[in-house]
């Protein structure tokens, strides 16, 4: 009973940024970057191309100087560009720009959410047909200084499989990269974000034990990788040998100290959650009554 509370609560309650294969959404924003509607989106084979109804579309023409964000990952990217692929069946495509990449301002539980995708999900395999079609995934010409030229650069060609979510192709690559430079942390980071994204916890947490823990977003996901294998006092190590102090970690730290029954630590962070994010702070108090 235990262990099913603690996945009811962790799936509900943690934020989004811990796993890799979070729901994504679209969201309307207004010109003071206040989210309006979201709607549930689809995934295609492209990690920068999403599957969308017309709605989002429609109201984003309609609300003067809005425009619309994709949220995944507790991150956003502004759309770039729109195409519609059916205009009967009201099925668009949605791309974003993976340059523009900003951490996520809003709690998207918060707003109203449109989640019914039954029409996508009925005609996704024409869709990816059309996707394939109209965005090729294989390596092209790429501009370089304003001069055309083919990529050739195995770091960067790994970085182009990685953005059209060909995890085995870029998994070779960096593992090959890796051989002829063994203490590169930027192409270990790269195989630990790519085994993640497979959902092979247990190798990305090999190569996350190795790098420097200087980076929060480093932390998150060893962290969330040790609480899915219920090693809950091993996540916490990770968490206070980092020395960071965000919202985000006191939170994940209380939550911990909940499921290994050290509440009065946990009510503590409660404390401190107080004077840096209330939402955070009520949502950590909740689950302790």
């Amino acid at each position: 009973m235990r262990t099913l509370i603690f996945v009811i609560v962790f799936l509900l309650i943690i934020p989004i940024k811990i796993f890799g294969t979070e729901l994504t959404y679209v969201f309307v924003v207004n010109e003071n970057s206040t989210p309006l509607l979201g709607y549930r989106l689809l995934e295609t084979q492209r990690d920068d191309i999403y599957i969308t109804k017309l709605d989002p579309i429609k109201n984003w023409i309609a609300i003067l100087r809005s425009q619309m964000i994709v949220v995944k990952d507790g991150y956003f990217y502004p759309v770039k560009d729109t195409v519609i692929i059916d205009k009967r069946k009201g099925i668009a495509l949605l791309l974003i720009d993976f340059s523009q990449r900003k951490s996520l301002f809003f709690n998207p539980e918060e707003i109203s959410i449109d989640r019914d995708i039954k029409s996508l999900i009925e005609n996704k395999r024409w869709i990816l047909l059309k996707v394939k079609e109209m965005f090729p995934t294989e390596v092209k010409k790429i501009e370089i200084k304003k001069e055309k030229t083919l990529l050739t650069d195995s770091f960067a060609l790994a970085e182009q499989y990685e953005k059209s979510a060909q995890w085995s192709r870029a998994l070779s690559i960096y593992q090959e990269l890796l051989k002829n430079d063994p203490k590169n942390y930027k192409i270990i980071k790269k195989l630990g974000v790519v085994y993640y994204h497979l959902n092979d916890f247990k190798r990305a947490k090999e190569y996350f034990e190795l790098l420097p823990k200087n980076e929060e977003g480093t932390i998150i996901k060893l962290a969330g990788i040790y609480i899915i294998e219920k090693n809950f006092e091993a996540a916490l190590r990770v968490i206070d040998n980092s020395g960071f102090s965000s919202p985000y970690l006191h939170y994940l730290r209380g939550i911990l100290f909940y499921l290994t029954d050290k509440k009065e630590q946990a009510y503590k962070e409660v404390s401190i959650l107080l004077n840096m994010d209330i939402k955070l702070a009520q949502n950590l108090r909740d689950l302790l009554r």
